[in-house]
């Protein structure tokens, strides 16, 4: 996976006491090679009582004017831009309507190539996701407390492009007609959603699970069917777990890696599919795309209700359903999982991840996660919590809970305090001890131990250092023999001292040995600490504060890394050489990563994409013997790393498309 570009679920707030049946009649018009994405259409629905007044529908700037009119009712509009840059155009009715009034609006504007989140158009591809940008004109609802959230809606979508390139939407039904040179796409969409639409030369492969699943693939390295057969396999075992899905079809959508690497996208779930870059495809990794799938449950079939724990409701599942995947798939991998990451996946969304976050000062409750950390934290401490409160209550109680959860509240949207007591009925006991030790409050359990063996007996102390918990942990114990036997305990106490039954001379005791309860393991703790400073400038990367990050970087590399085993050094600089050339500063950035070649400690991780980075840089200087050094040892790093970057496939293409001088 590529570094720092985080995986997300497409989630914004989603209106759950929404405009009633609101319909789209959607045509839309493109031609990559004139940038042009020209759209018109209608739209309807029923008040309600909180749209009594007035009514706000968004619209991404475009080119020209937007032509947008009211049918249905009398008014006047005003209009502002929001956060997003997107255009805000308020109609204030005439007089109040009563819930239950239909309008229906009109709109034709040209959108052109202005790109923003979530929204590319160039010659050769198009990527309009309806969750980051208003490409199509989205209603807003409003809530009790006026909070504002985009409405999903059905609808019919046409979209009419060069016969010679295709147009891609997830979870709808598709008919296809040409005429000419052109060719129409009409997309059905009887279940509420959000929009999204791809358009490149794209081919199709499709497979029969016990729904269809197609894999639009841009390029001849994918493997459609390997990728869809595993798919579902996944969604089918995930389905076990939490119950059915309502979609008709899933989608594995490619997108190209360099529109990645402008937008900063590293994949996203959207109903009925999931979208990701070229390298992600090339390999199915289980943890991506059991997150990803996740996801058709946690963030789209059932959304949160109110921002207490709606991370946990949405991110957290998602990787929780992630974990869960592993073991079925991949079990060997899960206690790494857990610990230190999955191979191939995202490496900070595990226990170290989230220590090395409170190494750097970042730390919040997870049900009140604010800005990144509805993501860094979550994905890191969110989904082991909710591992703990599942092997806690037992998994068939809390699938279960989720099954119950998933046919209740999919409508109107689950708050916190109905999630956390659907599971205190399905277990039939009061759980708030758990949910204050893990959710309500900051940290992890940390703990020093002692033992003494006398006899046949092991006399253990545990002692919690910081603040107290009650843990059911495994206790592993290891005889002069070569033995081993695992035995179970409960802390609830600053110190406790058990008396265990041993069968054997014994030489070494360890709690927790395969991280099932996340917690600050003493061979974590040096990592974590040592990683603390990549993680502050990390962090402020991710809030989009590059000027703030690259003065703490340099800041740090002034004063030195001491003792640097652990590849600090080498990771600044090579995210001071992704700062600098995001700010169009090619010779600072090469500067950078030549100079992190120099430090003695590497990490692995990021050795491949350091050459890789490089050779980007070297092929857009034309500098063809940098280009074919840095190609070659991309390959070489990543052969070292179980390839886990695809840098074959990424040095072949680069090295294929690169300009040469003349």
């Amino acid at each position: 996976m590529r570094p720092v570009i985080v995986v997300i679920c497409l989630l914004l707030p989603l209106c759950l006491s929404a405009q009633r049946k609101l319909d789209y009649q959607l045509q839309v018009q493109v031609d990559l090679l004139q940038k042009t994405f020209a759209v018109q259409g209608s739209l309807s629905f029923e008040t309600t009582k909180t749209s009594a007044d007035s009514v706000d529908i968004t619209i991404s700037r475009g080119v020209g004017e937007v032509k947008l009119q009211l049918e249905g009712a009398k008014g006047r509009m005003d209009t502002s831009i929001n956060a997003s840059g997107d255009k805000v155009y308020r109609w204030y009715f005439s007089q109040a309507l009563p819930a239950g009034t239909g309008l229906r609006f009109t709109y034709a504007y040209e959108r052109g190539s202005a790109p923003t989140f979530q929204y590319y158009l160039d010659s050769i591809f198009c990527m309009a996701g309806g969750y980051g940008s208003a490409w199509y004109p989205q209603v807003i609802s409003r809530e009790e407390d006026s909070t504002g959230s985009y409405t999903r809606g059905t609808g019919t979508i046409a979209v009419t492009t060069p016969a010679n390139i295709m147009a891609v939407m997830a979870a709808g039904t598709l008919n296809t007609t040409a005429v000419a040179d052109k060719r129409t796409y009409t997309f059905h969409y009887t279940q509420p959603d959000i929009f999204s639409l791809y358009i490149g030369n794209y081919s199709r492969q499709e497979y029969k699970g016990n729904r269809s699943f197609y894999t639009y693939s841009l390029s001849t390295a994918i493997d459609g069917n390997d990728l869809s057969r595993k798919s579902a396999a996944v969604l089918d075992f995930l389905s076990a777990q939490f119950g059915p899905l309502t979609i008709p079809n899933f989608s594995i959508i490619e997108f190209p890696e360099y529109v990645s690497e402008l937008t900063g996208i590293g994949g996203a779930s959207i109903l009925g599919g999931v979208v990701m870059p070229t390298g992600a495809l090339r390999q199915f990794n289980y943890a991506l795309f059991g997150h990803e799938i996740g996801h058709q449950w946690w963030g789209n079939k059932v959304r949160s209700r109110g921002e207490r724990g709606a991370s946990i409701i949405s991110e957290a599942l998602a990787q929780y359903s992630s974990l869960q995947v592993v073991y079925h798939f991949d079990s060997t991998h899960a206690a790494d999982y857990r610990r230190t990451g999955y191979p191939g996946y995202i490496k900070d969304q595990c226990g170290l991840g989230y220590l090395k976050n409170v190494a750097a000062g970042n730390d919040e409750p997870l049900v009140a996660l604010t800005g990144a950390n509805d993501h860094i934290l979550a994905d890191s401490k969110g989904f082991l919590a909710l591992e703990f409160l599942s092997a806690t209550v037992g998994k068939p109680v809390f699938n279960k809970a989720m099954q119950v959860i998933g046919e209740k509240y999919s409508s109107r949207g689950v708050s916190w305090e109905d999630f956390q007591g659907e599971i205190e009925k399905a277990y039939g006991h009061r759980l708030q001890w758990l949910f204050d030790q893990w959710f309500e409050r900051t940290g992890v359990p940390e703990w020093q131990s002692s033992w003494q063996q006398q006899q046949n007996k092991l006399r253990l102390t545990v002692t919690q250092k910081d603040s107290i918990y009650q843990l059911p942990l495994e206790v592993m114990i290891r005889y002069s023999n070569g033995t081993t036997s695992l035995q179970h305990i409960t802390i609830r106490d600053r110190s406790q001292t058990l008396q265990l039954p041993v069968n054997g001379s014994v030489t070494a005791v360890q709690l927790d040995p395969y991280f099932k309860v996340l917690h600050w393991e003493e061979a974590l703790v040096p990592i974590a600490m040592s990683q603390a400073k990549v993680i502050k400038v990390q962090n402020l990367r991710l809030q989009d504060k590059s000027a703030e990050a690259i003065s703490l970087a340099q800041s740090y590399l002034k004063e030195g890394i001491p003792d640097d085993s652990a590849g600090v050094e080498f990771t600044l600089l090579y995210q001071l050489g992704r700062m600098t050339a995001v700010q169009n500063k090619p010779e600072e950035a090469l500067a950078y990563y030549q100079r992190s070649l120099q430090c003695v400690s590497r990490a692995p991780e990021l050795l491949a994409y350091t050459y890789y980075r490089i050779a980007q840089l070297a092929a857009a200087k034309k500098d063809t013997t940098l280009l074919q050094w840095a190609c070659a040892n991309a390959v070489k790093a990543d052969k070292l790393n179980h390839r886990a970057d695809g840098m074959e496939a990424r040095a072949a293409l680069l090295l294929a498309t690169a300009p040469r001088h003349p």
